[in-house]
């Protein structure tokens, strides 16, 4: 353990025991609804004071300054998707903010969404999640191999270096070493697991689909894995990719999988619970489902419970959820999330690359407003198609370039495309990746 680790550490753990008390004082389901009331109602109250644009959401849609009742918030409040969220943006104009950063994500639909931030919110479900994860034998300052997507080393200039090394540095103080998840080619396989026997963490996190390759790559190796003792390994952006995933991650890893489930807009939301079905951070989210009578699928609904410069009202966050058998409220728990994944890009010569690595590269590019990579099942030849106004600008289209290059040169080759419209399926959502 290191000055940095440990000092951090400390400071989760004091977090973890005030979130702990918090728990306590609601034990039962009408206790936890009332205190999830109570921080919807300060959370409100706070970005109104804060953001121009919750006031902007609060005026576009005629909202009050108070809810009182969850009667009254479902009456009141409409539900939102990520058109009406760009509305609320549009209406506020550029209003100052303080403290304000700006995150996009490029979703598992490829139609990329670009949000204001508090810079403080990131640590908002700092103490939920790692009273999750110390369920697992998990502490903040336990060594950690990520298995991730590296979007910070993909700026260029000075400023993408400086992120990088930052970033880098970071890393190394916080007792993190992290493996790029968007080269899922054998080789690169190979050396994330001797990457990962020579760090000797506690435990794993990564994309599932790329634990999932990582897994069956390094199968020989299940006997060295077993050795490190790893107390958990944690998948997370995607569901598991097959039906043997969870099987063949635990036997080769030699730990217990475990999902983590939530967002880019709202940080992580739940964890799998190992007895069945996923725990909630209901002291921070509360959690809906809109059921569609003619499929039966249930669309999950998020209403975070602390302050966002973009308040996220009965947002829908475009998974489908199973709620409980007992017919429970969700924010009691949940069975499954259905409906979400990444593709992987399967290009010629056999190179696979992680889906999530064209979402790094393009998702906040001016302009798109929708991509897709298109490949040819019989020659392996990609295509990166995208949806805008205009042509991208030669400075935009090198910027990708450079970007796609960085991750692997196979990428870099493939032509960009503009389309009037992306490719949808029979059920009206845009894949990431797509075969002709």
């Amino acid at each position: 353990m290191n000055p940095v680790s440990a000092w951090r550490a400390r400071g989760i753990a004091r977090d973890i025991a005030r979130h702990a008390a918090l728990l306590e004082r609601a034990t039962d389901p009408a206790a936890r609804a009332g205190l999830q009331l109570d921080r919807l109602n300060a959370s409100w109250a706070g970005s109104l004071r804060r953001s121009g644009f919750a006031r902007a959401m609060r005026a576009r849609f005629d909202l009050p300054d108070r809810f009182d009742s969850w009667v009254n918030f479902d009456r009141t409040v409409p539900v939102f998707g990520k058109a009406e969220l760009r509305d609320a943006i549009a209406a506020a104009g550029a209003v100052p903010v303080d403290g304000l950063v700006w995150r996009a994500t490029g979703g598992t639909t490829a139609e990329p969404f670009r949000f204001p931030v508090f810079a403080d919110e990131a640590a908002a479900t700092t103490a939920p999640m790692w009273h999750a994860r110390r369920g697992l034998g998990i502490e903040p300052d336990s060594r950690l191999f990520l298995v991730w997507g590296h979007s910070h080393l993909l700026g260029t200039g000075w400023k993408g270096r400086m992120r990088g090394l930052r970033r880098t540095l970071a890393d190394r103080a916080l007792g993190y070493h992290r493996f790029s998840a968007y080269d899922l080619e054998p080789a690169a396989m190979e050396r994330a697991a001797q990457s990962l026997l020579a760090f000797r963490p506690a435990w794993v996190l990564g994309y599932s689909f790329a634990l999932d390759r990582l897994a069956r790559i390094a199968e020989p190796r299940a006997a060295d894995f077993a050795r490190l003792e790893l107390r958990a390994v944690v998948a997370t952006a995607e569901a598991l990719p097959f039906a043997d995933s969870r099987d063949i991650i635990e036997r080769v890893f030699g730990a217990p999988l475990v999902m983590e489930y939530g967002a880019v807009e709202t940080g992580p939301i739940a964890y799998e619970d190992r007895a069945g079905g996923y725990r909630p951070f209901w002291t921070h989210f509360r959690l809906e489902c809109e059921a569609d009578p003619d499929s039966g699928r249930h669309a999950l609904l998020v209403t975070c419970l602390f302050e966002r410069a973009l308040p996220l009202l009965r947002y829908r966050i475009g998974d489908l959820v199973e709620p409980r058998a007992d017919g429970s409220p969700l924010s009691e728990g949940f069975a499954a999330i259905r409906g979400r994944g990444n593709d992987a890009v399967r290009l010629a010569g056999g190179v696979t690359i992680h889906s999530e690595a064209i979402s790094h590269a393009v998702r906040d590019m001016p302009g798109i407003r929708a991509y897709q990579v298109v490949v040819n099942a019989g020659s392996g030849a990609g295509t990166l198609d995208y949806e805008s106004d205009v042509p991208l600008s030669d400075d935009v289209v090198e910027t990708v370039r450079n970007r796609l290059c960085r991750i692997h040169p196979e990428l870099g080759r493939m032509p960009l495309r503009r389309v009037e419209a992306v490719r949808v399926t029979a059920a009206g959502k845009r894949p990431m990746v797509v075969e002709v």
